[in-house]
């Protein structure tokens, strides 16, 4: 069958199949953890899903767009979305770090303050391997598009601050420095 398969598809049971590359089991049954095509290994009974689009390969130096999905004091976590420019490669499915060093010139005793969850971020790779290690310590790097930590409403840009229209709050974030071309202008309220 060359049915294209969404994340989620389901696509045999766990009683027919092993769960392959690509794919995650559930109370029985086997599904497409990314966008690709079925394939079936009927010798080793696994199923497995291939990338339409296959990720490239992660570079030092490349810039990289991602979701942070963990802030410590230290550190903030970063899901690997894709290059920056290149959104239409998928499955990267990697995650990196930018230790509190790394976030910005100037110094930053805790990542909690310019990062939180959920923040769409622009980061350079500093580091493949052993682990994934990542930076915003320029001026273009940093949040894209953020959320308030309280109610969850976008941000919004007023003049260099991020600012909430729902509860009306103020949050700090290391911007990157076109921060303004993804979040809407707030005029002053």
């Amino acid at each position: 069958m060359n049915e294209l398969l969404m994340p989620g598809d389901e696509l045999a049971t766990s009683e027919e199949y092993i769960p392959g590359p690509g794919t995650y089991e559930r109370q029985g049954r086997i599904f497409s953890a990314i966008m690709g095509m079925r394939d079936f290994d009927e010798s080793e009974k696994v199923a497995r899903v291939r990338p339409v689009n296959p990720a490239g390969t992660l570079e030092q130096g490349n810039i990289i767009l991602g979701e942070v999905v963990n802030v410590t004091n230290s550190l903030a976590q970063v899901s690997v979305s894709g290059l920056d420019r290149e959104l239409n490669r998928i499955g990267y499915n990697e995650t990196g770090v930018i230790h509190v060093s790394r976030i910005m010139e100037d110094y930053c005793g805790d990542a909690r303050q310019e990062f939180h969850v959920g923040d769409l971020v622009r980061a350079r790779i500093d580091q493949v391997s052993p682990s994934l290690q990542l930076a915003t310590d320029a001026e273009e790097l940093g949040v894209l598009k953020a959320r308030c930590g309280r109610c969850r409403g976008m941000l919004s840009n007023r003049d260099g601050t991020l600012f909430c229209q729902a509860c009306q709050r103020e949050e700090k974030r290391k911007l990157a420095g076109d921060f303004h071309r993804y979040s809407p202008y707030c005029e002053e309220g």
